[in-house]
């Protein structure tokens, strides 16, 4: 005996279960976590962003200010030394006023005694040497014959400022000269770069 078996219709569509509907309560527990980590990494990014930006903009500002403050430095170095090259001219004219005023002073009143000096220097070397003459200035003549040695002559010379004297020998000559003493300090003040050459 024969039995029939039933096969499916193959072409007709399967039946599929609907699944079941998802829990409410864990739909809302993943919400509330997607939400937690979203929230979590937009804070960390938008926290990692703001550093950034502050960070820049402290560099920025540290920049800008260490600019200003080398300006700043560069200004006041360069303001510096105009003072004090302003300060430097300032204290040559100063000197050299002092030595204008001073040395004429001190050559009335010391001239004698300058004039004495040089004689004492160099009379023992012109020992033996003939015709030896000392010239001073008119006014000052006498006080130089009273403090000199016997027999050296002793002359006034108009041409001599008083505190200036000129040994004379027969092969050569000494001077004390106020004026050469004055050029000397502007020659040392001009090397130093205190005065110009060409300043009076």
């Amino acid at each position: 005996m024969r039995c029939a078996i039933p096969l499916p219709d193959l072409a007709a569509p399967m039946a599929v279960a609907a699944p079941p509907p998802p829990d409410p309560a864990l739909l809302e527990a993943l919400r509330e976590d997607a939400m937690a980590e979203g929230h979590a990494r937009g804070f960390a990014e938008g926290l990692a962003e703001g550093m950034r930006r502050q960070r820049e903009a402290q560099e920025a500002s540290i920049a800008a200010s260490l600019g200003l403050a080398a300006a700043a430095l560069d200004d006041a170095a360069a303001h510096a030394a105009a003072v004090a090259e302003r300060t430097a001219e300032h204290l040559a004219r100063t000197v050299l006023a002092v030595v204008d005023a001073a040395l004429p002073t001190e050559g009335a009143r010391r001239g004698p005694e300058m004039a004495a000096a040089l004689a004492a220097k160099l009379l023992p070397l012109l020992k033996g040497q003939p015709e030896v003459l000392l010239r001073v200035a008119p006014e000052q003549a006498a006080a130089v014959a009273s403090l000199v040695p016997a027999g050296l002559v002793v002359e006034g010379d108009a041409a001599l400022a008083a505190g200036d004297a000129r040994l004379e020998w027969r092969d050569g000559a000494q001077t004390l000269s106020l004026d050469a003493r004055r050029a000397a300090i502007r020659a040392a003040l001009t090397a130093a770069g205190l005065w110009s050459a060409d300043e009076p």
